[in-house]
Formats: C-alpha cells, sequence, structure tokens
C-alpha cells in the first residue's frame, strides 16, 4: 500500500508540474477538431490547476483554451479566477464576454450584477491609485523646494571672510544634488510613461483581437493615469533642473535665490542680485 501511494503522489506531483511548465501553443490549428481537442486540454489543465489553489496557472490555462475555442464556461471561469487573483478588469471583461457566448444564459442577472459590483470596486481603486500618485508627487514637490531652501539658508549663514570662494563652493554642492534628484525624478517619469505606452498597447490589442470596448476602455484608463502621473514628473524634474542651473551661477552675497510651491499647482523659480 505504501508503495502504491507514493507511486500516486509521484504521478500527481509531475502532473502538475507539467501543468505549470507547459506553454501554450501560439499557432491555433485550422482544422476544428484539432482546435477543439487543444480547448479541451487546457480546459482541463485550468481545472487541474484550480484545484490545486494554483490560479495563476488556472488563469492562463482556461486563456489558452478560449483562444483555440471561445467556449462561455471557459469564458466565466476565466472571470472567477481573475477576480480571485485581484484583475479587477479581465474579470469584468470575462463575465461581458460570458454574456456575449451564452446570450440564453439563466443568470446572465446575476453575472450583470456581479459586473457592476466590480465597477463599482475598480472606481475606488482607481480612485486610490489615482490620489497615491497625487499624494507622491505633491511631496516630491515639497521635497525639491524645502531642500533648495535650507541649501541656500545654510549657504548664507555659513559665508566666511571669502564668501564668493565659500559661497561658489556651496552653491555648486547643491546643484549636484538637485541634479541627483532632477535625475531619479525624471527616470521616474520615463519609466512610468513606458508603463503607460505598455497599458496603451494592451488597449489597442484588446480592442482589435477581442473587439471588447469595456476592457480596452479599462487599459486606455490606466494608461491615461500614468500617462499624467509620468508628465508631471517630467515638469519636476525639469524644474529641479533649472533650480541646479541657476545654483551653478554662483550667487553673489547680494544675490538670492528663491523656490515657491504654488497654491494652484508647480514651482515658482526667482533669482535676483548683482555681480
Amino acid at each position: 500500500m505504501t508503495i502504491r501511494f507514493a507511486l500516486i503522489a509521484i504521478t500527481v506531483f509531475l502532473t502538475a508540474s507539467s501543468v505549470r511548465a507547459e506553454v501554450c501553443p501560439d499557432k491555433v490549428p485550422e482544422d476544428g477538431v484539432q482546435r477543439r481537442a487543444q480547448a479541451k486540454k487546457w480546459f482541463s489543465n485550468g481545472e487541474t490547476a484550480a484545484k490545486q489553489g494554483d490560479d495563476v496557472a488556472a488563469l492562463k490555462a482556461y486563456q489558452c483554451s478560449l483562444k483555440f475555442v471561445p467556449h462561455g464556461f471557459t469564458a466565466y471561469n476565466i472571470a472567477q479566477v481573475s477576480e480571485r487573483v485581484g484583475d479587477l478588469e479581465l474579470a469584468i471583461a470575462s463575465y461581458n464576454q460570458y454574456l456575449l457566448l451564452v446570450p440564453e444564459a439563466t443568470d446572465a442577472q446575476e453575472v450583470n450584477e456581479r459586473v457592476e459590483s466590480l465597477k463599482a470596486r475598480l472606481a475606488i481603486v482607481r480612485e486610490k491609485e489615482r490620489a497615491m500618485a497625487l499624494a507622491a508627487e505633491e511631496s516630491r514637490r515639497n521635497a525639491v523646494a524645502t531642500y533648495v531652501r535650507t541649501q541656500v539658508q545654510e549657504s548664507k549663514s555659513a559665508k566666511s571672510v571669502d564668501v564668493e570662494t565659500s559661497s561658489g563652493s556651496d552653491y555648486r554642492l547643491a546643484a549636484w544634488i538637485v541634479y541627483g534628484g532632477s535625475g531619479a525624478v525624471l527616470v521616474t517619469g520615463m519609466i512610468m510613461n513606458i508603463l503607460a505606452r505598455n497599458k496603451m498597447d494592451t488597449c489597442n490589442s484588446k480592442y482589435n483581437t477581442t473587439g471588447d470596448q469595456s476592457a480596452a476602455e479599462s487599459s486606455c484608463n490606466s494608461a491615461k493615469s500614468l500617462a499624467y502621473t509620468s508628465y508631471a514628473l517630467f515638469g519636476v524634474g525639469a524644474a529641479a533642473a533649472v533650480v541646479g542651473t541657476v545654483l551653478m551661477l554662483h550667487p553673489t552675497e547680494s544675490s538670492d535665490v528663491a523656490l515657491n510651491v504654488l497654491p494652484e499647482g508647480g514651482l515658482s523659480l526667482g533669482w535676483g542680485g548683482r555681480f
């Protein structure tokens, strides 16, 4: 009996490993029988992975099955697994696809109510993401302004007999630090802009491939949020670069640099003095 149980355990382990390791074929056979065979195989893989608690593998397998044969039950399973893993956009799109594939579904009203509930949750998530992005942007902007003010004040208070030499050195140090911060902000902006472009590509892909306008609009909206944040970061980075350039001008004892945060958003930079 012990040997038998060991063989069963090994078989289950090898089967689970093969399900996780197997990659969905890129080419869809033209023959309908072959397509149905592939769809059935990957649907079975999805069920196996779901029973084992591997939702990621289950989702990939169900999506592969749907690629070969668009079936309502497969779309429904994708929606449920997507909801469990937290991909609300895919869950909404898959529930809608289920209703399209099964127009006479007896649970249509229940599914529609579920879709509306998921849309409400998704709206809350997006609003939180937007608020976090705005808060992060405001924090970065205030940090740059505070740092520059501190550096300017410390520079002024540390002046001695050789005012021009010590001041110029302090300002150059501050300028390089500000340049470093500017570079970090710009790099972050570029990364977010690339993510936004990827989201937009996903939007176009979903619209052109599946024709699901709801899923496409979800990806487009996410892309817009990332894009707006990246533009804001570009603005902050550019402002910091201007500040660094001003600091490089070696202000004299009678000169002054001022950086203020405007109430309506943005930065105000001023420099004055005599050489």
